[in-house]
């Protein structure tokens, strides 16, 4: 009779210790963190010091060759601001044409309430910007 309940002692150790072993790893699989679309993207300051750091480090450029590369990053992105400059007014255009066919569409209640709508999504992405 003795055996038995040392037997039976041993599985009910095993039992809660299995249980235990279940619910670490299961905690740790529920909490393990998850990517986020939300996460701060890399200003243009940073994404030009990882790629210069990026040219130094893994191509081998010499410094002549890192300045060089750098008046060039510079030069692209001047060329980039003068598209965007020139092809906003056609986005804007575009947009606005959007919103009055939009506009167009609804009675007068809805638009009252559609131009509110559209000032608070403009007050969210000016305030996810920053």
């Amino acid at each position: 009779m003795p055996r038995s309940r040392l037997s039976i002692a041993l599985y009910l150790i095993l039992v809660f210790a299995t249980g235990i072993m279940v619910g670490v790893v299961s905690y740790r699989l529920y909490s393990t963190n998850t990517a986020s679309a939300n996460a701060p993207r890399a200003t243009i300051g940073e994404f030009r010091r990882q790629y210069l750091e990026g040219m130094r480090t893994q191509v081998g450029v010499d410094s002549d060759q890192l300045h060089s590369i750098d008046l060039i990053l510079q030069d692209t992105k001047h060329k980039l601001d003068e598209l965007a400059a020139k092809e906003k007014p056609m986005h804007d255009e575009i947009r606005m044409d959007h919103i009055a066919q939009i506009r167009g569409l609804l009675s007068d209640q809805q638009k009252v309430k559609y131009d509110n709508w559209r000032a608070e999504r403009a007050r969210q992405a000016a305030g996810q910007k920053k």
